[in-house]
């Protein structure tokens, strides 16, 4: 779309430019058939026809070079006219070999990529919450293509086969070791167990008396229901007690657990039997039309819910991506090191790519190739005829003074 008003712009340009070029070379003429008609002409007029005689010439001349650089002039096939088409692939080439000579080297890239320094400008671009508003705009256009692609069912199946191959072929053991290493390293474990101990404390003292009720309902026949109902307490209360002990940062009970999930986490690493053991239990899991229905169900209404929010004028998906990369422009700025960090991965991901611009030079001589002659000149004529009109205007201006001059000096002559 933008590339479609880029060059609307260059025609645009290029008619007004072509127009005024044009316009000058008639007046020229107008004046010179003027002057043709005046009876005894005086030296007054007989300047002003050198002039526009002069002017008319160096017009022609070079609206005739102009022109023939892209077509043929009056379309008369003329030797050497219509230079552009018909140069088309030798023109590629150069291009081609210009830009694997002259652009695509080291010794100029990456002192260029060093000098911009691309972290600060990202950073300070993804800052600005316009530019973060717009660049949300294009993603959340790109979504619903990609939440209906997701709905393909071959694309479905390819991915349940892949993912089962993969799991089965995985260790998913030393995965999840490592997962679980990593996650107790970093005190996520301890998170999650105190929101689990919290809440399990809390259902126990809201359902205390349903509990209650509920084991004396189940006792045995020849046990009194007050006995029955003060042992229930008292388990209640046992439970109570290890969940707190559980809670406590000091407490004997949850250095144990932690101790065992760390373990755990050795043991899943080690273990070649629990990695074949969970290996195939994750494919059997993928494999299980239980699962597989509910992940259809969840994921349809994951989908519809979605799509639902992205139609809405105030989505929520939306305001929430706007933030996301708001935030990571405001954290990069924040971070020079991660900006040296960034730079450094660009200029080591431009460095691995050069050994490719040979391909790159000979891609680019290949899509030029492809195209149409005609389509090709016109790009051309696009982007650098507006230029090339003032050539023309310029002839028509330099030619009128040179044939001013020349008949200025021919009267001194005399």
């Amino acid at each position: 779309m933008r590339s479609n008003g880029v060059e609307q712009q260059q025609l645009s340009r290029l008619r007004r430019s072509r127009a005024v070029a044009t316009g000058m070379l008639a007046l020229a003429a107008i004046v010179f058939a003027a002057s043709l008609a005046v009876p005894n002409p005086g030296h007054g007029i007989l300047l002003l026809r050198a002039i526009a005689e002069a002017a008319l010439v160096g017009g022609l001349a070079d609206w005739f070079a102009v022109t023939a650089l892209f077509r043929h002039p009056l379309g008369l096939p003329i030797p050497h006219t219509a230079i552009v088409p018909a140069n088309k692939d030798r023109i590629g080439e150069g291009l081609a070999r210009f830009l694997d000579r002259h652009f695509l080297t080291r010794e100029l890239l990456i002192p260029e990529l060093r000098s911009i320094h691309i972290a600060d400008r990202l950073a300070a671009w993804l800052s600005e919450r316009d530019n973060a508003a717009r660049l949300a705009a294009e993603i959340v256009k790109m979504l619903p293509y990609l939440l209906h692609a997701a709905e393909d069912s071959q694309l479905k199946g390819f991915l349940s086969r892949a993912l089962g191959a993969q799991l089965r072929g995985v260790a998913l053991g030393p995965v999840l070791g490592q997962l679980m290493r990593a996650v107790t390293a970093a005190g996520y474990h301890e998170a999650v167990l105190d929101r689990a101990l919290d809440y399990a404390r809390d259902f126990l003292a809201r359902n205390q008396e349903k509990l209650l009720d509920a084991v004396a309902e189940r006792r045995r026949g020849w046990m009194p229901r007050a006995i029955n109902r003060e042992i229930a307490r008292a388990m209640l209360n046992g439970a109570a007690e290890l969940l707190e002990d559980l809670r406590n940062p000091e407490g004997a009970a949850r250095k144990t657990l932690l101790a065992g999930i760390g373990e755990a986490a050795e043991a899943m690493m080690a273990s070649p039997e629990q990695a074949r053991t969970l290996g195939r239990s994750g494919a059997a899991v993928l494999r299980n039309p239980e699962f597989q229905a509910w992940i259809a169900a969840s994921w349809q209404k994951i989908r519809d819910a979605l799509l639902l929010d992205l139609d809405a004028p105030t989505s929520r998906l939306r305001r929430a991506i706007v933030i996301a990369i708001a935030s990571v422009g405001e954290t990069l700025s924040a971070d020079a090191e991660m900006r040296e960090r960034l730079d450094a991965m660009v200029e080591a991901v431009v460095v691995e790519a050069l050994p490719w611009r040979e391909e790159m030079s000979r891609f680019v001589a290949e899509v030029v190739r492809r195209w149409e002659p005609r389509t090709f000149s016109d790009r051309i004529e696009a982007a650098v005829g507006a230029d090339l009109q003032y050539i023309r205007m310029n002839g028509t201006i330099v030619g009128g003074l040179v044939g001013g001059v020349l008949y200025l000096l021919s009267l001194l002559a005399r």
